[in-house]
C-alpha cells in the first residue's frame, strides 16, 4: 500500500523507549506536494473499536505523524468511524480506516487504493472546508455513482 500511494517507507515496527513501549507497525512519509508522516497500524481482528484509534492518535505525539492509517482484515465499529470523523473535525490529524471490503477491492485492482483514499479525502474536505453534513455528502456520492453507472451502460450499447 505504501508504494501504491507514492509514500516512502521510513521504519518497520517501532517499539522501544522512543514510543514508551507503544507499537507502530510502519512509518512512512510523503515527499510530494507537502511533506507529511504516516503512522500505519495493521490489525488482524474481526472488529476494531474506538480504543485502538485513540491509542494510535496518542502515539502521534511520539512518532510525529500527521496521518494515521489503520488497516484491518475485519471491520471498524460504528463508534470507531464516529471517533475518526470527530478527530478529523477538531484536530490537525487525518485518519484513514481501511477494512476488509477495501482490502478485497484493492486485491481485485491495486489502483482501487487511490480511488478509496481520494473518496475519503473528498469527504473530509467537504466536511471541514465546505461545512457539509454526512447526508449531503452521501447524496452527492449517490448521484456520482448513478452517473458512473449510466456512463458504463451507455458505453456498452
Amino acid at each position: 500500500m505504501i508504494r501504491l500511494t507514492s509514500l516512502r517507507f521510513t521504519k518497520w515496527r517501532k517499539r522501544d523507549y522512543e514510543t514508551g513501549q507503544g507499537e507502530v507497525d510502519v512509518l512512512a512519509a510523503s515527499d510530494r506536494f507537502v511533506y507529511h508522516r504516516w503512522q500505519i497500524q495493521c490489525k488482524n481482528t474481526k472488529r476494531v473499536d474506538v480504543e485502538v484509534l485513540a491509542k494510535e492518535v496518542g502515539m502521534t505525539f511520539v512518532t510525529g505523524a500527521d496521518v494515521v492509517m489503520i488497516v484491518t482484515t475485519g471491520e471498524f465499529t460504528r463508534d470507531a468511524f464516529q471517533y475518526a470523523y470527530r478527530m478529523m473535525e477538531v484536530s490537525r490529524y487525518y485518519m484513514v480506516l481501511i477494512q476488509k471490503e477495501d482490502i478485497e477491492a484493492i486485491k481485485e485492482d491495486k489502483t482501487n487504493i487511490i480511488k478509496i483514499l481520494d473518496k475519503r479525502a473528498r469527504r473530509v474536505f467537504a466536511k471541514k472546508e465546505l461545512g457539509m453534513i454526512d447526508q449531503e455528502i452521501d447524496e452527492i456520492e449517490e448521484e456520482e455513482a448513478s452517473l458512473t453507472d449510466f456512463d458504463a451502460e451507455f458505453n456498452e450499447d
